[in-house]
């Protein structure tokens, strides 16, 4: 009996030492297949970054006065803004008209623009609009607040002149492309003429 007992844990042991073996093998074989030796699964090249442009509205400002323009009328409120290329390749476009910030508010009916400014207005050494990645530009847009605008907050959009027929405008990520305003502040009052005299 007692050799049979002796028998039977020789046999285990034997086959345990059978499966630790082989499953040595098999990692062993999974590891040099991942070393490039032709074995296993070829690996993918990452995909390639995309190669676009990606303007959006950036810092704006209220302001009381545009340095070298007249003075803010009745209700006109004027904001500066930047438009900054966040992309990876320059902004290039034919005409100025191409991109506009515009100051709108919005109602259930849509958007109603108050007034636009050309947003890109440098040239490149070829005569194209141009805005390299990682620069960005400044300016401000003017406009007299409608009675209907009451109440409602304002907000500056990128707009590009193509936009109607989403041919032909190139911009990665329209999502950066407007920027809500702060409450505006209080309405601009007609400044009183200079008192006369001394």
């Amino acid at each position: 009996m007692r050799k049979v007992v002796m028998a039977c844990l020789v046999g285990l042991a034997a086959l345990q030492g059978v499966v630790l073996t082989s499953q040595a093998l098999a990692q062993g074989q999974q590891q040099q297949g991942g070393k490039g030796n032709g074995k296993g699964a070829p690996t993918r090249p990452p995909q390639p970054i995309a190669r676009c442009p990606d303007l959006g509205v950036g810092t704006t400002a209220f302001v009381t006065e545009v340095p070298g323009q007249a003075p803010l009328g009745a209700n006109e409120v004027a904001v500066t803004w930047q438009v900054r290329n966040d992309g990876n390749t320059p902004f290039v476009t034919r005409n100025v008209a191409d991109t506009s910030v515009a100051l709108e508010f919005t109602t259930a009916a849509g958007a109603t623009r108050i007034a636009v400014a050309p947003a890109i207005t440098t040239l490149d050494a070829d005569g194209h609009v141009s805005l390299a990645f990682a620069h960005s530009v400044r300016g401000v847009v003017r406009g007299v607040i409608p009675p209907e605008a009451a109440g409602r907050r304002l907000r500056l959009r990128l707009v590009y002149a193509s936009e109607g027929t989403r041919a032909g405008i190139p911009d990665c990520n329209e999502a950066n492309n407007v920027a809500p305003l702060p409450a505006r502040p209080p309405a601009t009052p007609i400044s009183a003429p200079a008192p006369a005299g001394r």
